[in-house]
């Protein structure tokens, strides 16, 4: 992974801290590459084709779980383990929001 340093006006700074706070990123670092993978995918003509990424979109649990069971693709075992991370993920733990 490349590294990137960013110098930022305070009240900017402020602002991103708050939408990390808010929003449950694990990082400013993290929020970043979301905001860049946004610009990317919304402003190239690659995402006609699908050969981007997309941005991420939080989906409940539950629906994941039921998803990757329904492909017929996953062990119960794995599907288990992918539900078990995603629970104690920044955007799915307990404690900041409602996973289901």
């Amino acid at each position: 992974m490349g590294t990137l340093n960013l110098s930022l006006p305070e009240k900017l700074a402020l602002k991103v801290d708050e939408t990390v706070e808010k929003e449950g990123y694990a990082s400013r670092s993290e929020f970043i590459r979301n905001l860049l993978r946004f610009y990317f995918y919304s402003a190239t003509e690659e995402t006609k084709t699908g050969e981007f990424f997309l941005p991420f979109i939080k989906q409940p649990i539950n629906q994941i779980e039921s998803e990757l069971n329904k492909s017929d693709l996953y062990s119960p075992e794995f599907i288990k383990s992918v539900i078990a991370g995603l629970k104690k993920s920044s955007l799915y733990h307990e404690n900041k929001t409602a996973a289901e």
